[in-house]
C-alpha cells in the first residue's frame, strides 16, 4: 500500500503535483489521521493544515500554499 499526498490547483481543480509519503512513516501516518481500523488506510481523504504541515515534517519537504487542496490518496 502506497500513500500520496496530491495537491490540487485551486482554481482550475487540475492535479499539480504528487508527494510520496515514505512506506516506513505509516504508524505515524495512522496517528496522524487518526485511523482505527485497518481499511481506514485505503480511502481518499481532504487535508487539514494541520496534517499538511505535519507531512512535510514527515516527508521533509516543504509545499504547503494556500493556492492547493490537499489531499491524501492511497495506491495497492
Amino acid at each position: 500500500m502506497q500513500h500520496e499526498i496530491l495537491a490540487f490547483d485551486k482554481k482550475t481543480e487540475q492535479l499539480a503535483f504528487s508527494i510520496e509519503i515514505p512506506a516506513d512513516q505509516f504508524d505515524k501516518l495512522a496517528e496522524l489521521m487518526a485511523w482505527g481500523e485497518p481499511e481506514d488506510a485505503i480511502y481518499e481523504y481532504e487535508l487539514t493544515p494541520e496534517q499538511v504541515s505535519r507531512l512535510e515534517n514527515m516527508t521533509g519537504r516543504a509545499f504547503n500554499s494556500p493556492d492547493y487542496i490537499f489531499q491524501l490518496s492511497c495506491s495497492a
